[in-house]
Parts: structure tokens; sequence; C-alpha cells
């Protein structure tokens, strides 16, 4: 295993488990855990934690509250510290040392089609797995070295004052995390986002409803225009209308992630990149060198934590039992975006399904009646779910779903299940769920599919039944 993030970590795991000779290499011990403890999904949490004690402060103000004052990022970044030592304690060299795994700290490259060099010593394996992981793309700026240029590999020890001003290039799901958590902490944060919407990849009306979430914030979005140079405090945009300035005393890059695979000579295994310089990847994972596999960040097709995890049960799974093999897929996976409202999404998109001809309904769920949402002020809220499109609609499952709301990363959760587990819908419509659960919404949603049954004939034949059986 080349890397110790979520992909070498638990496909290490998984070897050592069965009694294999497993070998782990990092080339600096500090990165173990990978980019989502040591500068990802663990201290971008625990800060969106924090912004949200500042935000749920300044919300009791009109019931009598008195708020004033900013973030110490001093405080704050060692509040996130203390968070992934604690989590990173597991998951460290000695520890996996301890479990009987071998590992080596340095650079890895490629000597021959099965062997690696590693500080000078030559290494072969019955299968390698590249699980290099990836970083932070960044862009060339004019004036960027008079500035504080972040990424998230920087911000979390670097940014050390909360700046006044705060620039993120990029509105997508990091971009607008890290920006809603600045504006809450007390920097006044723009978003200049290159495309038409922040979060492109989710639905318009998702994208809509959370820009208006921080419009109400005070967090500016700024569409369809990028940022050119950076002078006198201010970044200097380019936009579809002209140009344009804004105040800038700090900004984070946010425009996507590249494959780490420099300086490991890959060409020297027979591997092979894509046109857009990713390792080239079949859908079991395996490289162009068969002994070859790329997991995690480094396959290229999702870069999650938790799609990593699902990678290594995939490979494994293929690797002990290697026929009727399983592919790798989008169809079951997920993801959350930790703004507030968060946004959770599941399953193939409506676009995937056209063209994979499958034939589907979808079912919309506004907020705005639901009783939970309503005493919590989260009306704006917004979901779809949905199903197979067969007559008996209590027998259909569910195939993907949306939703915009506080926790719906949580929220979401039962509906996958019963995708994965093709738990048919009447399942859900039936249950008794206390009231006032935030999960009711699942049922009023699904319930409002089954509502379009009541045809008029059901309803003559119910009150026929009523009228005769009550004589």
């Amino acid at each position: 295993m080349i890397g110790a993030g979520s992909a070498g970590l638990g496909n290490a795991g998984v070897a050592n488990t069965i009694g294999l000779k497993t070998l782990l290499i990092e080339v600096d011990e500090k990165n173990f855990g990978g980019d989502c403890t040591n500068y990802g999904c663990v201290p971008s949490k625990a800060l969106i934690h924090i912004s949200k004690l500042f935000h749920a402060a300044k919300q009791a103000v009109p019931f009598g509250m008195q708020v004033e004052g900013k973030a110490n990022m001093e405080k704050v970044l060692a509040y996130i510290h203390q968070k992934q030592d604690t989590i990173r304690s597991g998951e460290d060299a000695e520890h996996h040392r301890k479990q009987g795994i071998d590992v080596e700290i340095g650079w890895a490259k490629f000597i021959n089609k099965n062997t690696l060099e590693v500080n000078g010593q030559q290494f072969s394996a019955k299968v390698i797995l590249l699980c290099t992981g990836s970083s932070p793309r960044e862009l060339e700026i004019e004036g960027m070295e008079d500035i504080s240029v972040y990424t998230n590999e920087t911000l979390f020890f670097d940014c050390k004052k909360l700046p006044e001003n705060l620039v993120v290039i990029g509105g997508g799901a990091i971009g607008c995390e890290m920006a809603q958590a600045f504006q809450r902490l007390g920097s006044q944060v723009y978003i200049v986002d290159r495309g038409e919407r922040i979060l492109s990849k989710e639905r318009k009306e998702i994208s809509k409803v959370l820009e208006s979430q921080f419009e109400k914030e005070g967090l500016q979005v700024i569409h369809e225009a990028e940022v050119i140079a950076f002078k006198n405090g201010k970044a200097m945009l380019k936009t579809k209308n002209g140009q344009k300035e804004i105040p800038c005393d700090a900004a984070l890059m946010a425009v996507g992630r590249v494959v780490n695979i420099k300086g490991m000579e890959l060409e020297k295994a027979g591997i092979k990149l894509t046109e857009k310089g990713k390792i080239q990847v079949n859908e079991y994972l395996q490289t162009t060198n068969k002994k070859v596999y790329a997991i995690g960040d480094a396959a290229g097709t999702y870069m999650f934590s938790h799609g990593a995890e699902k990678m290594v049960r995939q490979l494994w799974r293929n690797l002990l039992i290697p026929i009727f093999k399983k592919k790798n897929t989008t169809k079951n996976l997920s993801w959350v975006t930790f703004t507030d409202p968060q946004v959770a999404t599941f399953g193939w998109d409506e676009e995937k399904m056209k063209k994979e001809n499958v034939d589907f309904y979808r079912q919309d769920q506004s907020f705005e009646e639901d009783d939970r949402a309503i005493v919590e002020s989260y009306e704006y809220g917004k979901m779809s779910i949905w199903t197979t499109n067969g007559s008996n609609i209590g027998n259909r499952n569910i195939l993907s779903g949306t939703m915009i709301a506080p926790q719906a990363g949580e929220l979401v959760q039962e509906l996958q299940l019963a995708m994965e587990t093709k738990i048919p819908v009447k399942k859900i419509t039936e249950r008794v769920y206390p009231y006032p659960v935030a999960s009711r919404i699942n049922q009023k949603t699904l319930r409002g599919m089954m509502e379009k049954t009541f045809t008029e004939t059901k309803k003559k034949l119910a009150r026929w039944a009523f009228r005769t059986f009550r004589n």
C-alpha cells in the first residue's frame, strides 16, 4: 500500500487481518490518516462546529441575548488540533507496527512492473495498491505573494488571525463550507465562482436555497467571475460585465484537486494516465498494470473519504472472490456538504438515470408545511426522491434522493438504507414515527406519492364499504 490515508489504512487493515504480509508506505509520518484527518474532513468539521456556536448565539439576540466579538483564531486552531490528535492516535505509524504491519516512511517509486524502491530498498509484491490520495489544485494569480493565500492544507495551520475580508475562490463543497464558517466567525466573506451557481453538481433548486441562506448571513457570492490579481488590499475580478474590485486580506483556493502521482515513475510499471493526467483504471479499479490497483482519490472517480472505504470493500471482495466481480459505480454513492443547511445526495442523478435508460418517478417535497421545520424555522428545506416506476406504488424501490435541510446528512440515511436493501416504500409509509422527529419528512414525501393512487374510483369504493359495513 502506497499512502496512509483512508484507502491505504483500510487496505492495510484488511490485508493484515487475513494474515497477508503487508507493507504500508507513507512519505511523511505526519500524514498518517491522510487528507481527511490532517487537512480535510476532521479539521473542517471542527471549524464548522465552532462557527455554529457563534451563529447560534447571534440567532438568540432577538430573544434577549447580547452578543459581540469575533473568533480568536489561535484558540480555534488549538481546538481543531486537539481533536485531530485524539483521532490520529489510532492511525499513526507506531499503532500499525504494533498490529504487525510493516511501515516504511519515504518516497516510493517504481523500478519495474513488480518492484518499488523506497529509501534505497526494493520491495516486490503480488498486489500493489496506489492509495496516494490527492492535493488541492492551485492557481497562479498576480500579486498572490503579497497576501495570505490558503488551501485546505495550510488553512488550519497558518490562519492564526481572522481575516477581515476573505475571498474564497471556488463555489464547490469545500469553498461553500469554509466560506460560511468564516462568515459566522466574523469575517466578511466573498465567494468568487466561475460558474452560474454554487454546488453545480447538485440540482438548481438546491443551489438556489443554499445561496439564499448565505445571503441572509451576509455572505456575498459573485458568479461567472474569476480573480485575476491581488492589489492594494483588494481582489481584482474579471466578470461577465467587466472588471470589479472587492476588499481582500486573505484568500482560500478551493478549485478542485489533483491526484498525487508526481515522481513515482509510473511509466516504468506500465501504468498509463488519462488525457487529464489521472491514473487510468478499469471498472474494477485495476490500472494498465494488472498487479497494480488505484484506490481512493488516486482512482480519480470520486474523491471522498467514505468513497475510499467503499472502494476498499469492493477491491477485497473481488480479490478474494474473483467470480461475478463487483464493478466500481456511483449508483450507491452518497455525499454531504456540511453547510448549514446541509446538502445530502445519494444515488444517480436524473441525467445519469436517463442516460442508463432507468425508468424512474420523482417525488418533490417542500418543508413549508412540516411541523418540525416550522418550529425550527427551516421551512425553506426541499427534497426529492426518485423511485422505480411500477404500477404498484407501495412496492416501488427508492433509487436516489437529495435533500437540503439542517442535518440532511443524517435524515437521508434511512432512505439510502432502503435503497441499498430494496425495502419497498410502503414499509416507510406504514411506519409510525415519534412526533415530531425531523425524519417524518421522509415519510411525508413518500406518502405524497402514495396519495396519487387514491383515484375517484377507490374513494367511491371506500365510501361504499363504509356505508355497507356500518349498517
